[in-house]
Protein backbone atom coordinates (compact mmCIF):
# COMPACT_ATOMS: atom_id res chain seq x y z
CA UNK A 1 0.00 0.00 0.00
CA UNK A 2 1.46 3.50 -1.28
CA UNK A 3 1.57 6.17 1.45
CA UNK A 4 -1.51 8.59 -0.50
CA UNK A 5 -3.49 4.65 0.20
CA UNK A 6 -2.11 4.48 3.71
CA UNK A 7 -3.45 8.81 4.25
CA UNK A 8 -6.90 7.53 2.84
CA UNK A 9 -7.02 4.68 4.71
CA UNK A 10 -6.88 6.33 7.62
CA UNK A 11 -8.53 9.48 7.01
CA UNK A 12 -11.21 6.82 6.11
CA UNK A 13 -11.35 5.08 9.36
CA UNK A 14 -10.54 7.62 11.70
CA UNK A 15 -11.70 10.95 10.29
CA UNK A 16 -12.07 12.56 13.72
CA UNK A 17 -8.50 11.51 14.92
CA UNK A 18 -7.29 13.24 12.19
CA UNK A 19 -9.08 16.37 12.55
CA UNK A 20 -8.20 16.41 16.14
CA UNK A 21 -4.47 16.26 15.01
CA UNK A 22 -4.90 18.72 12.71
CA UNK A 23 -6.44 21.65 15.21
CA UNK A 24 -4.20 20.92 18.03
CA UNK A 25 -1.47 21.42 15.67
CA UNK A 26 -3.16 24.80 14.37
CA UNK A 27 -3.32 25.45 17.90
CA UNK A 28 0.09 24.98 18.80
CA UNK A 29 0.88 27.52 15.93
CA UNK A 30 -1.37 30.18 17.03
CA UNK A 31 -0.07 29.94 20.30
CA UNK A 32 3.18 30.11 19.29
CA UNK A 33 2.99 33.25 17.32
CA UNK A 34 1.03 34.77 20.05
CA UNK A 35 4.28 33.86 22.20
CA UNK A 36 6.57 35.55 19.49
CA UNK A 37 4.12 38.80 19.26
CA UNK A 38 4.12 39.17 22.88
CA UNK A 39 7.89 39.22 23.18
CA UNK A 40 8.27 41.28 20.48
CA UNK A 41 5.87 44.02 22.29
CA UNK A 42 8.12 43.56 25.31
CA UNK A 43 11.36 44.19 23.91
CA UNK A 44 12.23 47.85 24.18
CA UNK A 45 13.35 49.93 21.36
CA UNK A 46 15.91 52.00 22.86
CA UNK A 47 17.16 53.44 19.53
CA UNK A 48 15.86 56.78 19.60
CA UNK A 49 19.01 57.33 23.14
CA UNK A 50 21.36 56.23 20.65
CA UNK A 51 24.80 58.69 20.45
CA UNK A 52 26.07 58.92 16.70
CA UNK A 53 24.59 57.85 13.29
CA UNK A 54 24.86 54.39 11.76
CA UNK A 55 28.43 54.66 10.45
CA UNK A 56 29.78 56.18 13.88
CA UNK A 57 27.94 53.37 16.10
CA UNK A 58 29.68 50.51 13.95
CA UNK A 59 32.42 50.40 16.51
CA UNK A 60 29.76 49.49 18.66
CA UNK A 61 28.00 46.29 17.16
CA UNK A 62 29.28 44.09 19.43
CA UNK A 63 28.78 46.00 22.57
CA UNK A 64 25.05 46.97 21.83
CA UNK A 65 22.36 44.59 22.84
CA UNK A 66 25.13 42.10 24.06
CA UNK A 67 23.63 39.74 27.06
CA UNK A 68 26.97 38.96 28.45
CA UNK A 69 28.70 42.76 27.66
CA UNK A 70 32.54 42.77 29.18
CA UNK A 71 33.19 43.08 32.55
CA UNK A 72 34.81 46.60 34.24
CA UNK A 73 38.30 46.32 35.23
CA UNK A 74 38.55 49.56 37.74
CA UNK A 75 40.84 50.62 40.50
CA UNK A 76 40.77 53.46 43.36
CA UNK A 77 37.09 53.37 44.04
CA UNK A 78 35.12 56.24 46.19
CA UNK A 79 32.10 56.21 47.48
CA UNK A 80 31.94 52.64 47.36
CA UNK A 81 33.47 49.53 47.83
CA UNK A 82 34.59 47.68 44.75
CA UNK A 83 31.74 47.11 42.13
CA UNK A 84 31.12 44.45 39.47
CA UNK A 85 28.61 43.54 36.69
CA UNK A 86 27.76 40.50 38.00
CA UNK A 87 27.06 41.39 41.85
CA UNK A 88 24.73 44.27 40.27
CA UNK A 89 22.64 42.09 38.62
CA UNK A 90 18.52 42.73 39.63
CA UNK A 91 19.92 46.40 39.18
CA UNK A 92 20.08 49.08 36.07
CA UNK A 93 23.94 50.28 35.48
CA UNK A 94 24.94 53.87 34.33
CA UNK A 95 28.56 53.35 33.30
CA UNK A 96 29.73 57.37 33.02
CA UNK A 97 32.81 57.35 31.36
CA UNK A 98 34.53 60.69 32.32
CA UNK A 99 37.47 62.66 33.18
CA UNK A 100 39.03 65.50 35.31
CA UNK A 101 39.95 67.56 32.42
CA UNK A 102 36.56 67.54 30.58
CA UNK A 103 34.37 70.80 30.77
CA UNK A 104 31.63 68.70 30.05
CA UNK A 105 31.84 66.37 32.36
CA UNK A 106 32.41 68.39 35.04
CA UNK A 107 29.38 70.33 33.78
CA UNK A 108 27.13 67.41 33.92
CA UNK A 109 28.20 66.42 37.89
CA UNK A 110 25.56 67.86 39.48
CA UNK A 111 22.76 66.55 36.76
CA UNK A 112 24.37 63.23 37.40
CA UNK A 113 24.19 63.79 41.66
CA UNK A 114 20.05 64.34 40.85
CA UNK A 115 19.65 61.04 38.73
CA UNK A 116 21.41 59.24 41.26
CA UNK A 117 19.24 60.15 44.57
CA UNK A 118 16.26 60.48 42.38
CA UNK A 119 16.69 56.62 41.32
CA UNK A 120 18.68 54.87 43.71
CA UNK A 121 16.46 52.71 44.86
CA UNK A 122 17.28 51.46 41.06
CA UNK A 123 20.25 52.26 39.65
CA UNK A 124 23.91 52.54 40.60
CA UNK A 125 25.74 55.09 38.65
CA UNK A 126 29.32 54.48 38.14
CA UNK A 127 32.06 57.32 37.22
CA UNK A 128 34.47 55.73 35.47
CA UNK A 129 37.17 58.32 35.30
CA UNK A 130 39.50 58.36 32.62
CA UNK A 131 43.60 57.75 33.61
CA UNK A 132 44.67 61.24 32.35
CA UNK A 133 44.37 63.38 35.11
CA UNK A 134 43.11 61.00 37.81
CA UNK A 135 45.09 61.91 40.17
CA UNK A 136 42.90 64.87 40.62
CA UNK A 137 39.57 62.48 40.93
CA UNK A 138 39.24 62.76 44.65
CA UNK A 139 39.89 66.69 44.75
CA UNK A 140 37.03 67.03 41.94
CA UNK A 141 34.67 64.90 44.06
CA UNK A 142 35.16 66.88 46.82
CA UNK A 143 34.50 70.13 45.17
CA UNK A 144 31.75 69.15 42.65
CA UNK A 145 30.30 66.76 45.62
CA UNK A 146 29.86 63.75 43.99
CA UNK A 147 27.27 61.38 45.50
CA UNK A 148 27.71 58.18 43.24
CA UNK A 149 30.55 55.79 42.92
CA UNK A 150 33.71 56.61 40.80
CA UNK A 151 37.10 55.23 40.11
CA UNK A 152 39.53 54.96 37.51
CA UNK A 153 40.35 52.99 34.45
CA UNK A 154 43.81 53.30 35.21
CA UNK A 155 44.97 50.76 32.30
CA UNK A 156 42.22 52.41 29.83
CA UNK A 157 41.35 48.51 29.22
CA UNK A 158 37.62 49.37 30.26
CA UNK A 159 37.65 52.37 27.83
CA UNK A 160 39.13 50.75 25.14
CA UNK A 161 36.84 47.46 25.63
CA UNK A 162 33.88 49.61 25.39
CA UNK A 163 34.95 51.35 22.50
CA UNK A 164 34.47 55.10 24.14
CA UNK A 165 35.05 57.67 21.97
CA UNK A 166 33.99 61.31 23.66
CA UNK A 167 33.53 62.12 27.13
CA UNK A 168 30.83 62.47 28.91
CA UNK A 169 29.86 58.78 27.54
CA UNK A 170 27.06 57.01 28.88
CA UNK A 171 26.73 52.92 28.50
CA UNK A 172 22.89 51.71 30.12
CA UNK A 173 22.44 48.28 31.14
CA UNK A 174 18.86 46.95 32.47
CA UNK A 175 18.74 44.39 35.46
CA UNK A 176 19.82 41.30 34.19
CA UNK A 177 23.32 42.67 32.94
CA UNK A 178 22.70 43.47 29.03
CA UNK A 179 24.04 46.40 27.42
CA UNK A 180 20.62 48.13 26.10
CA UNK A 181 22.27 51.40 25.54
CA UNK A 182 25.93 51.28 24.21
CA UNK A 183 26.98 55.30 23.96
CA UNK A 184 23.56 56.65 24.94
CA UNK A 185 22.79 60.49 24.16
CA UNK A 186 23.83 62.67 27.35
CA UNK A 187 19.81 63.91 27.00
CA UNK A 188 18.15 60.83 26.72
CA UNK A 189 19.62 59.20 29.90
CA UNK A 190 16.17 60.32 31.98
CA UNK A 191 13.90 58.84 29.19
CA UNK A 192 16.24 55.24 29.16
CA UNK A 193 16.10 54.46 32.87
CA UNK A 194 12.56 55.85 33.40
CA UNK A 195 11.26 52.97 30.79
CA UNK A 196 13.73 50.54 32.27
CA UNK A 197 12.38 51.26 35.92
CA UNK A 198 8.93 50.91 34.96
CA UNK A 199 8.83 47.46 32.55
CA UNK A 200 7.60 44.36 34.18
Amino acid sequence: MTTSSRTAALLSEHPFCVLQIYYSMKTVLILLIIISTIQLSYAQDFSFSFEGDAAKRERLTSLQDNASPPEWKLSGWQNSSPLSLEELKGKIIVLDFWATWCGPCIASIPHTNQIHEKYKNDVVIIGVCHPKGSEKMNDVAKEYSISYPIAVDKSGDTIRTYKVNGYPDYYIFDRTGKLVVADCSNSKVDEVLTKLINKK
